[in-house]
């Protein structure tokens, strides 16, 4: 009798284990990943606000910087809503362009508006996009391009980048990070992530996931808002140049770099009619 309860009693612990890990959502860093070669994503951007609790650590050079993003005009920084929302008590007031290491700080410019989707609820991480316009046009770095097609290439390796934490218990990297992780099928996707309450609905079209089978590879907390991207190269006049189209943004997931557990990335394809309108009623 003893060793049935026991077992039961190990089965509940176990249940509830697998349903606490449903519930827990990070905001998206890289795991298993390395460091980007200075000037290889100029594209990527972070979010920075004024330091709280300046003498806790977790600043630089004034600011916390807590999500990423990707320069894709002169004056648009798309990124995940949840970094940046017009309900946040503390929003993003200033973007950060052209670095590698925060502790060499480059481009800041301010925030001058925060353009969240309609259909982003809060709760719920379901159209979990915006778009940051900047104080002044940024004309030295080059804009990412966007992936409009719903089909995503199996050939061409995506990557993750950001200075979120390499562990999921280890602090933010000072170094921007790179990662090449899988996609994996929403159809897949969906037996894999447990439905709670940011995912009632399970996976979407509108949202996509990728992360390493095996785990080890991952986006971690801290990297929400930065792109899932992949790079192409074209012959051009001058030669062979290299562009980098946004496929994903990162939106959320479970304990960074477990098995089986992959990471949930907003679908651009799903929202080029969107980012198109805010940037022409703003040209305006």
């Amino acid at each position: 009798m003893r060793s049935r309860q026991k077992y039961a009693t190990l089965l509940s612990v176990v249940r509830l284990s697998l349903f606490l890990l449903a519930l827990v959502t990070v905001v998206g860093a890289i795991m298993g990943g390395e460091s980007a070669i200075p000037g290889e994503y100029p594209h990527m951007a972070v979010l920075g606000r004024s330091c709280n609790y300046p003498d806790d650590g977790g600043c630089v050079g004034g600011y916390e910087w807590f999500c990423g993003g990707s320069l894709i005009s002169e004056r648009f920084v798309l990124t995940a809503a949840h970094c940046a929302h017009v309900r946040m008590p503390n929003p993003p007031s200033v973007v950060q362009l052209g670095t590698q290491d925060l502790r060499y700080p480059s481009l800041i410019v301010d925030v001058r508006a925060i353009v969240q989707h309609p259909g982003y609820g809060g709760i719920l991480s379901y159209n979990d996009i915006a778009l940051i316009e900047l104080a002044v046009p940024v004309t030295t770095i080059q804009p990412a391009y966007l992936w409009a097609s719903e089909t995503i290439p199996e050939n061409v390796p995506l990557i993750a980048t950001g200075w979120g934490k390499v562990g999921h218990f280890d602090d933010p990297s000072l170094v921007l990070q790179r990662v090449q992780i899988p996609i994996v099928p929403n159809n897949q996707c969906n037996q894999l992530l447990y439905r709670n309450r940011r995912l009632r609905q399970g996976v979407l079209p509108s949202q996509l996931c990728a992360g390493d089978p095996h785990g080890g590879k991952d986006t971690c907390e801290g990297d929400s808002g930065g792109p899932l991207q992949m790079k192409r190269s074209f012959t051009e006049l001058k030669g062979t140049a290299d562009r980098y189209y946004i496929v994903g943004i990162t939106s959320n997931g479970g304990i960074c770099g477990t098995v089986n557990r992959p990471g949930l990335y907003t679908r651009v394809s799903s929202y080029i009619d969107w980012i198109e309108r805010v940037l022409e009623i703003t040209s305006e």
